[in-house]
């Protein structure tokens, strides 16, 4: 029964305090790494170094120098040095917390641990959040609204307008879920829309919620052959909020 109760919960969030952002003239992509895997930084941000590009990494810091099925985590100072070539460090609560296992008060406390935890490294506040395990709620999408400037999911329904409160995101996942990525970035090409990607480990022997390096560099090769604009998910918002400003 509690079940059911928090999929018409995740249900009607879609549906709740949403801020649609304006439409686009041509795509914007963005890659995104949710939690602190170690491998994500080895292996994949320097795939993206060499193009230029810059990602979102969305840290739960208190998993940093632990391990679990992504691997090894990344240390704080790890979280620094990615700080400071350029890459976005977003918020995905301290614990990776589900908003099924916790209140909205003590989730929103999680959040403001981690906060915390970056500001002693030295970061600036965190300005855009996804929610682990894309759990949420319509009371948790309300309270996070004025709090960050975007909040992402984990699902695309393949549409190109977007609720700036519920990002839709692409998942980089071994198997199938590369062929769909790379469908829709041959999609972005001709419907202009901003297109999230995400992964977690990239490693040979991935967790079911990551990708091998081959994989992770066929999507990097489909996104340069696209032609189209690459940013952090701060840049890409700034560069829309401008249109929305402007309209």
């Amino acid at each position: 029964m509690m079940e059911l109760v928090y999929k018409f919960l995740r249900l009607a969030a879609r549906k709740t305090s949403r801020s649609m952002l304006p439409p686009l003239d041509e795509s914007i992509i963005s890659f995104g790494f949710d939690d602190c895997p170690a491998s994500a930084i080895e292996t994949a941000l320097p795939m993206l170094e060499a193009e230029g590009w810059r990602a979102t990494i969305y840290v739960s810091c208190g998993l940093c120098e632990t391990e679990n099925h992504l691997g090894r985590h990344m240390s704080l100072s790890d979280i620094v040095d990615v700080h400071e070539k350029d890459h976005e460090i977003a918020d995905h609560t301290f614990s990776h917390v589900s908003s099924k296992d916790v209140s909205l008060s003590k989730y929103l406390a999680d959040i403001e641990k981690n906060q915390k935890t970056l500001k002693k490294l030295g970061l600036p506040d965190s300005r855009h959040f996804a929610f682990p395990y894309g759990h949420m709620t319509p009371a948790l999408k309300n309270a996070l609204r004025s709090r960050f400037k975007t909040l992402r999911g984990v699902v695309c329904s393949n549409r190109t307008s977007q609720d700036a409160n519920l990002l839709e995101a692409v998942r980089v996942y071994s198997g199938e879920s590369i062929e769909k990525a790379l469908e829709q970035v041959e999609f972005a090409k001709t419907n202009p829309q901003w297109l999230n990607l995400f992964t977690h480990d990239v490693r040979d022997n991935p967790s079911d919620f990551g990708c091998t390096p081959e994989e992770f560099l066929k999507v990097v090769k489909a996104v340069r052959e696209s032609g189209l604009r690459v940013m952090t998910v701060d840049d890409a918002y700034r560069t829309i909020d401008k249109r929305r400003q402007t309209s």
